[in-house]
């Protein structure tokens, strides 16, 4: 299946400026006001410490230097590591098994120790109050480790790829974990999320497939777009009574506070069947991804709009059952289901999005609605077995993508 990205324009720089302008700071959404609970990242901006074009053969901050002795890379000095493309001692990344940061370095720049795919062991002084993006990132060897005292926030991609990493401890003085922090770290499963974490950036946990259960704790407020998905072994949910934010159900389901919110059904849940509670208006984006478990799935005429990907690769799931109030048929709805055999429209929908059903080859039989005025490219690509019937309508109209259908489905227009 074709994969394809769009440029998402700047809101929050825009959102700042009107703000400044104004004299006021921008407001924090509340779960319940918004149709999804993925806002942008609360992270502040941070002009970086680059490494300078010329510097010491040694250096790797304004008073640290670097060694390499007994498969040891060590880190001296005192204050700030500069952020790099390529850290100097990339180039004998396969003699260093071990990493040390003394005490008096105050923090790892960005991509310090990227791909040290022979490194064991790590260890980090108390000092250091910031770990860079994708610091570790590629350190498939990497086994366990224990972050300092006073961070405060786990950066983008900082343990990306770690996939022997099944031991972090967290300290409860961090507040944010960013996207895609511990992407693939498919070993993970001993992990508490700090009892201060109000944040979770989009895919940071995702793919890791040895984590069992996650409890919420009171503080969260934000929770990124398919910050689980794909955690295979993840049954359930739990959170803190006294978060205002989330909740769960008996099933181990997160919802919003209220339950208007359907946000992250967990992908190791082994129960064939489930219906949406009828307390739920939307359900959330990559909501149900990759639940291989279930193969079939009834959403109540409750429910008034779905996110993107809400049913993306679940690879058993044969029917769903779409609310009658339904309008939007989002991007990648069903994308790569390729068990899913039936799917009824409801009558009132006028919008089908791209990719919505690609992939979907054992889907046989869609019916079109007579009010659909719009259907995205590849919508049905990559479903060779299907026969689309068209209602009230001779030919495409305008906004119809011209690569809406397979070329090898079957179409019958207004039969």
């Amino acid at each position: 299946m074709r994969k394809r990205t769009a440029a998402i324009c700047s809101l929050l720089l825009i959102l700042s400026v009107i703000l400044c302008a104004c004299g006021e700071s921008a407001p924090t959404p509340n779960v319940e006001e918004t149709e999804t609970t993925q806002q942008v990242t609360q992270a502040a901006y941070r002009p970086g410490n680059p490494a300078p074009s010329e510097m010491g053969a040694d250096a790797c901050g304004q008073s640290l230097t670097w060694s390499v002795s007994g498969g040891t890379l060590t880190i001296r000095g005192t204050g700030e590591m500069y952020d790099f493309q390529s850290a100097p001692w990339s180039t004998q990344r396969g003699d260093i098994r071990a990493v040390t940061v003394e005490d008096g370095v105050t923090s790892i720049g960005d991509n310090a120790f990227s791909a040290l795919d022979s490194v064991y062991t790590v260890r980090i002084a108390e000092s250091v109050q910031r770990i860079g993006r994708n610091a570790f990132s590629g350190c498939m060897n990497l086994s366990s480790l224990t972050l300092p005292q006073g961070m405060q926030t786990v950066e983008t991609g900082c343990f990306e790829g770690c996939q022997k990493l099944w031991s972090v401890s967290i300290p409860d003085s961090v507040t944010a974990i960013e996207a895609r922090a511990f992407n693939m770290c498919d070993k993970l499963s001993s992990m508490t999320l700090p009892k201060n974490l109000e944040f979770i950036g989009d895919e940071a946990f995702a793919f890791c497939d040895h984590l069992y259960s996650c409890r919420i704790p009171a503080s969260m407020t934000h929770l990124g777009i398919g910050s689980f998905i794909r955690c295979s072994r993840l049954t359930k949910f739990t959170v803190e009574d006294n978060n205002p934010n989330f909740s769960t159900d008996e099933n181990g389901v997160l919802f919003s506070r209220s339950k208007a919110m359907l946000l992250v059904y967990p992908s190791g849940r082994m129960v064939r069947d489930y219906t949406v509670p009828d307390s739920v208006r939307t359900i959330g984006e990559k909501a149900f991804a990759y639940c291989d478990g279930l193969q079939s799935v009834e959403i109540p005429d409750t429910v008034e709009t779905i996110g993107a990907g809400a049913f993306y690769n679940c690879n058993n799931l044969k029917s769903v059952r779409l609310p009658q109030g339904l309008k939007v048929l989002p991007a990648q709805m069903f994308s790569n289901s390729d068990a899913l055999e039936s799917v009824i429209l409801p009558e009132g929908l006028e919008q089908i999005g791209e990719e919505a059903f690609s992939g979907c080859d054992t889907l046989r039989e869609m019916i079109i609605p007579a009010g659909v005025e719009t259907i995205g490219r590849y919508a049905f690509e990559n479903c060779p077995a299907l026969t689309v019937t068209v209602l009230g309508k001779e030919l495409a109209v305008d906004g119809w993508d011209v690569f809406w259908v397979d070329s090898n489905a079957t179409v019958q227009w207004n039969p």
